[in-house]
């Protein structure tokens, strides 16, 4: 038992090693891989966002139905016209979708080859607060191959790109510059509660 215990210590230390050499040090950067991959070890978590307004930003953006006054007033109030269709506006994709213009997030020209990557990127999603994931999950699955049971430290993902969202994670988009407010005040103790129900997986 001691020499499999052994040899998969050091099965673990060479594969990290292997990972470590194949990033080329600092310079390569995180890109976008949706929120499916992220369902497969925090369904808990995903599924619960799925529920909130993040995961349907896009709807926002789209012609305000004529019943909805409070929406349509505000919207007028800010000069922007509640029967425009804003889902290709720059301007308004960079908060309402998951890494606009960056590699692997949602695209800055929505084309017949990069629908679905456009689909899958269209909400606020699980990298928009914890950051780009292809390294921290590259190597997440590399240490897992080798040992089922394997555990990371924050501080080993921190390095790869993980973010830890704090308040002015939120407030990149969550702010004065927002050309319509909020009918609530953004208080981010109460909000990060109604994201997820943060439980282990």
């Amino acid at each position: 038992m001691r020499l499999f215990t052994t040899l998969g210590v050091g099965f673990t230390a060479v594969a990290v090693l292997a990972f470590a050499v194949s990033r080329g040090g600092a310079e390569e950067k995180a890109t976008y891989v949706g929120d499916s991959k992220c369902m497969k070890c925090h369904s808990k978590q995903v599924l619960s966002w799925k529920k909130t307004g993040l995961a349907k930003t896009m709807e926002a953006l789209k012609p305000v139905p004529a019943e909805n006054k409070d929406l349509i007033g505000r919207m007028k109030k800010a000069g922007l016209d509640p029967a425009k269709d804003y889902s290709a506006d720059p301007a308004c994709l960079k908060c309402h979708t998951t890494g606009y213009g960056k590699d692997g997030g949602y695209p800055e020209k929505v084309t017949e080859e990069n629908a679905k990557v456009a689909k899958a990127m269209g909400s606020v999603s699980c990298e928009s607060c914890h950051g780009p994931a292809s390294l921290y999950l590259e190597y997440k699955n590399k240490k897992r191959a080798v040992d089922k049971e394997a555990t990371f430290t924050r501080e080993e993902l921190l390095k790869l790109g993980l973010v830890v969202p704090t308040e002015e994670t939120c407030k990149t988009c969550h702010n004065d510059s927002a050309p319509i407010k909020p009918a609530e005040v953004f208080k981010f103790e109460e909000m990060k509660k109604r994201v997820h129900e943060h439980t282990a997986k």
